[in-house]
């Protein structure tokens, strides 16, 4: 998969910035896309969801109450964007501290479902975020790319291809 990491700026703000990932040839961000597919049946875990993410990127940063961790690998980082508990949309993304999040995609998690391995969709979705989790670590231990002065932002090499990893 040939991708970039991307800022959404109208979620960025002073107290952290929101990525999410643009795939080559597509218009939408694996968020946008998210947002897309689950607006008209789930409106208002939609509205929700933005509206946490407005908070994290202007007013709060990305505290911990607001993920479900260990959604991934170990260290890895990979966590969902925590909601209410009746709710059954899942988003998934990367939080790196308080200052940065890269958002996925995600999906509803039906009632009696334990594990996002128990869903078609959610594993889809999970195995993305966690593949592009280990992108960039391995980038950043090359030093490809790497935090700003503030560690706030991601900088360096944010476009990704299918060939580099071949090699």
């Amino acid at each position: 998969m040939n991708y970039e990491i991307v800022e959404l700026t109208e979620l960025s703000g002073k107290k952290a910035v929101v990525y999410s990932i643009l795939k080559e040839g597509d218009q939408l961000t694996l968020f946008d896309h998210f947002i897309k597919e689950h607006i008209e049946k789930y409106n208002d875990e939609i509205k929700f969801i933005i509206s946490r993410l407005h908070t994290i990127g202007h007013i709060t940063g990305a505290r911990q109450q607001y993920f479900k961790f260990n959604e991934g690998k170990p260290g890895d980082g990979v966590c969902a964007i925590y909601d209410e508990p009746d709710k059954e949309l899942r988003l998934y993304c990367i939080r790196y501290g308080s200052c940065a999040i890269l958002l996925g995609g995600g999906g509803p998690k039906p009632t009696g479902t334990k594990a996002w391995q128990d869903n078609e969709k959610l594993a889809k979705e999970a195995k993305v975020i966690i593949k592009i989790s280990k992108d960039i670590i391995q980038r950043i231990t090359d030093r490809e790319i790497y935090w700003s002065a503030n560690g706030a932002q991601l900088l360096g090499n944010l476009n990704f291809c299918d060939y580099e990893q071949e090699v």
